[in-house]
């Protein structure tokens, strides 16, 4: 196995630290991280537009590079070497695969595009703050350790009238305030037979209250995300 980088990784390393250079360096970050979004707009807009970042673990079908987890965990440590604020790893890392993996066709056509051009963020919402106990893959249901309702700091869903209705919290939603897409894990069918399902809800939606934390690190803002009905 060839563990060395490529000629095109090398590149992808070198332009997005020259760009990142050329953004400010370290005195921009307290401007950026104390905006409304948490992150400069501008400079995100010029890494989707000059370097297609949002998308480049995408399928190129969807406006994406299609490049792999190598080429994001470069972007991701050159990001981290700069100290960049960003909803990088929120939307890139963490949401956009769950949409491109499990997303309809439909969502996946709507979604993507946009995120790979920058035009929309997301944040996925777990509720404990951890992926493998969120999605079931540890822990057991019946203890409601997960699953509490409301602000035991679970999130449940229940149909009432045809639709879905999500109610709950979770904490320390990375990018959670500010992004334009939550992707949020939430128990359905009671605890008996629950399982976990994703749902996409748009950050702006009735019922939706997002509470900006104080974080240790300002460059990786937090949220609580509350959910009403």
């Amino acid at each position: 196995m060839d563990a060395a980088l490529t000629a095109e990784q090398h590149a992808i390393r070198r332009t997005l630290r020259d760009l990142l250079a050329r953004s400010g360096g370290p005195e921009a970050i307290p401007a950026a991280v104390r905006t409304a979004e948490g992150h400069d707009p501008d400079l995100w807009r010029r890494l989707a537009e000059e370097l297609g970042l949002p998308g480049l673990a995408l399928p190129e079908e969807y406006g994406g590079a299609g490049c792999g987890a190598t080429e994001s965990a470069l972007v991701c440590e050159e990001a981290g070497r700069a100290l960049l604020p960003t909803p990088l790893l929120a939307t890139s890392s963490l949401a956009a695969p769950l949409i491109a993996a499990l997303g309809t066709p439909d969502q996946r056509a709507a979604l993507l595009p946009r995120i790979a051009a920058g035009d929309l963020t997301a944040a996925l919402v777990l509720p404990g703050g951890s992926l493998a106990l969120a999605l079931g893959l540890t822990g057991d249901n019946l203890d409601g350790a997960w699953a509490g309702g409301g602000r035991a700091g679970g999130i449940q869903a229940r149909e009432e009238r045809g639709a879905r209705l999500l109610y709950g919290e979770a904490e320390r939603v990375l990018d959670g305030h500010s992004a334009g897409l939550l992707v949020v894990a939430a128990h359905t069918g009671g605890y008996p037979r629950s399982r976990t399902q994703l749902f996409l809800v748009p950050g702006d939606a009735p019922g939706v209250v997002r509470t900006r934390l104080t974080a240790l690190d300002e460059t990786r803002p937090l949220a609580r995300v509350e959910l009403r009905e």
